[in-house]
């Protein structure tokens, strides 16, 4: 518990607008006796011991390799890339089975000759571009565009963790040819409002359109991976290119900012509204003067974005603005997955409420059965014991340890 000196000491640090990053609160701590990264790590650990578990029960084999489902039930049958990746990044001793090995031979059989990266594969071989329900139409009609960012972390953490990448040299010009599929304007990711095209994956439902803030910061770290990961592999002004557009993204971010609606927005057409899990992605490019907008609107709002330890990813009771979906999943559910890419922002606005937060979610657990997402009043949603509900948090608080963005292993 942080005493009540410590916690009046954020509450000023955040009163005079001067945001502390995790190195420079830890790095405090050690003088001051503040509750540094220890409650931090005991909180990664709670997390650590479910997905230990969860993950066994997610395993499965498929044509003799070792793969893994998305959630703890056979309906799901198939391989995601985020699903399938942050498991082995929030928790990297994961990365020691054979299921990362085998997910990358089997996916290079399945997706090289496809010409662009598919948003999963079946486990009876089907390549599924785009998404959609099991019996009905995909949400797009193409790529999502966040996708050749995607498969690129897998690859990266791979390779990171000494596990070799088969036919690597098709996988970069498979890369090459989806991360030619994404659309440009203004130097950040645009999503045509006139055409049926998923951006981030996980608003599949909305399909936030124009300037799009997830999408670009997911593809701004995707082009820098694959610069890196394909640097011999692909022709030095494809390199080059990559390392400009990623720049670009940086440099073009504020376009989507907006003080009166206080901080980052999730588009600048459909979806033009705060984006909490957007702006808690975003908080490491953030200037001193947004991060204070943010900060007071993540306070101000705190009795509306978090649930259970789940965090909402629009603020609004109506969901995102211009979607006619209605008020329930990414249009409003509140989501264990949303809390691992805020508690690193939290951690530097006042490390006593990413506690909370982080505790109520854990605590929570076993009563929600790691649900996908709660609605509105709280009650469990979407797949049961989902591995992104452990995932992502394991992410974030190891963001707070290691003292690194979030962003930094997307």
């Amino acid at each position: 518990m942080i005493n009540r000196r410590d916690f009046l000491k954020s509450q000023a640090v955040l009163a005079t607008g001067l945001v502390l990053s995790p190195r420079q609160l830890f790095a405090e701590a050690a003088v001051t006796g503040t509750a540094g990264k220890a409650p931090f790590q005991e909180l990664h650990d709670g997390f650590a011991v479910q997905m230990r578990r969860l993950y066994n029960a997610c395993k499965v084999e498929i044509d003799g390799h070792q793969l893994l489902r998305p959630c703890d039930n056979p309906a799901y049958k198939g391989l995601w890339h985020d699903d399938f990746t942050w498991p082995h990044v929030g928790l990297p001793e994961l990365q020691k089975g054979p299921q990362m090995k085998d997910a990358i031979a089997w996916l290079s059989e399945a997706m090289l000759q496809l010409p662009v990266v598919a948003d999963r594969i079946e486990y009876d071989g089907t390549a599924v571009m785009s998404p959609g329900g099991a019996n009905g139409r995909p949400m797009s009609e193409a790529m999502p565009l966040h996708l050749p960012a995607a498969w690129t972390r897998l690859l990266s953490h791979a390779q990171a963790a000494g596990i070799p990448i088969p036919r690597k040299k098709e996988w970069a010009r498979l890369i090459e040819r989806s991360f030619a599929q994404v659309p440009f304007s203004f130097g950040l990711v645009w999503n045509d409002p006139q055409r049926h095209i998923v951006a981030f994956g996980f608003q599949d439902s909305i399909r936030l359109t124009g300037l799009v803030l997830l999408t670009s910061l997911v593809i701004k770290r995707g082009l820098e991976r694959a610069a890196e990961l394909f640097a011999e592999d692909l022709p030095e002004a494809t390199i080059r290119e990559w390392k400009d557009k990623a720049a670009a993204i940086d440099s073009n971010l504020h376009r989507l900012f907006d003080a009166k609606a206080g901080g980052f927005l999730g588009a600048t057409k459909a979806g033009r509204a705060f984006d909490v899990w957007g702006n808690g992605l975003a908080w490491s490019c953030a200037t001193a003067e947004q991060k204070q907008v943010i900060a007071k609107t993540m306070k101000d709002n705190q009795d509306k974005i978090f649930l259970k330890g789940c965090t909402r990813q629009v603020i609004g009771p109506g969901g995102w603005p211009g979607t006619t979906v209605g008020v329930a999943y990414q249009n409003g559910g509140y989501w264990g997955t949303g809390t691992g890419f805020v508690l690193p922002m939290l951690a530097e606005i006042d490390p006593a409420w990413a506690l909370s937060i982080g505790r109520e979610l854990l605590n929570n657990l076993d009563a929600i059965k790691r649900a996908e997402w709660l609605d509105q009043k709280g009650n469990p949603n979407g797949a049961r014991e989902f591995l992104g509900t452990l995932s992502m948090p394991l992410i974030g608080l190891r963001a707070i340890i290691e003292g690194k963005s979030v962003l930094h292993y997307l």
